[in-house]
């Protein structure tokens, strides 16, 4: 029981990994999206038909604007589904971590920008132990608001 609950465990650090190493990317693709104005079918532009009717090109893009993307493509190919309820989440992970008194905030800033373990323990002058420890309580708050946005299911 204990291991399939620690593969699960594993799978969800994974994929917030996943979104954190790539936050620039998703930032870009989502810049892209929103100014391409969807042309790329990120966008699906109207849930109801009659709202196609408007003659207004200011109030057709307002409303764009205001639907949440399904998904983007990363130039390597990936699709990222909901990605601003992930940015969202980034956005609202490093601010949890930021407000601690920890460096949780640095620790994990330094990880997702692939500086090397040594450098930052010897930076931060806390062991790897600890520098791990900072890194699994962020993974866990993220995931928290993962699972809180609806983007995993436990």
């Amino acid at each position: 029981m204990s291991q399939r609950q620690n593969g699960n465990r594993e799978k969800y650090f994974k994929a917030i990994d996943f979104i954190f190493y790539h936050e620039k990317q998703i930032r870009d693709a989502v810049t892209e999206a929103r100014t391409s104005g969807g042309r790329d079918g990120t966008i699906s532009l109207f849930p109801v038909a009659s709202a196609n009717n408007f003659s207004d090109p200011t109030a057709t893009k307002a409303i764009k604007n205001l639907i949440p993307l399904k998904f983007v493509k990363l130039p390597d190919g990936t699709i990222i589904k909901f990605p601003e309820k992930w940015l969202e989440v980034i956005d609202k992970t490093y601010s949890h971590c930021k407000k601690q008194n920890d460096c949780r905030f640095e620790v994990a800033r330094r990880r997702y920008n692939n500086e090397d373990y040594r450098k930052t323990c010897i930076d931060l002058n806390i062991s790897n132990t600890t520098r791990r420890r900072l890194l699994e309580l962020m993974q866990i708050y993220a995931a928290l608001q993962a699972v809180q946005a609806g983007l995993i299911r436990v």
